[in-house]
C-alpha cells in the first residue's frame, strides 16, 4: 500500500467518506468536509502511524489530499 492510499484510507476513517470523494485534488475542509476536530483526529491518526508530531493547526493550511501526502512524506524523510 502507497502512502496515498494509508493517508487516504485515515480520511475516510476519520471523516466517515466514500472512496470516490478522497482523491489528491480534494481540499480537506471545503471538499471533504473536515472541521478543526476532524483536522485534529486525522492528525492524531497519522502521528500513531507513522510517529510523527503533526498539530491539527497544521492541517488546516493544507490546500489538498496531495499536499497532505507530500507534508508526510516530508516529515517522514526528516525523520529518518
Amino acid at each position: 500500500m502507497t502512502l496515498y492510499e494509508e493517508i487516504k484510507e485515515m480520511i475516510k476513517a476519520e471523516l466517515a467518506l466514500d472512496d470516490e470523494v478522497v482523491v489528491p485534488e480534494a481540499h480537506l475542509q471545503d471538499d471533504l468536509g473536515a472541521d478543526s476536530l476532524g483536522l485534529l483526529n486525522l492528525a492524531e491518526a497519522i502521528d500513531a502511524r507513522y510517529g510523527l508530531q503533526l498539530q491539527g493547526d497544521d492541517l488546516v493550511d493544507i490546500a489538498n489530499v496531495g499536499e497532505l501526502v507530500k507534508l508526510v512524506e516530508s516529515k517522514i524523510a526528516l525523520k529518518s
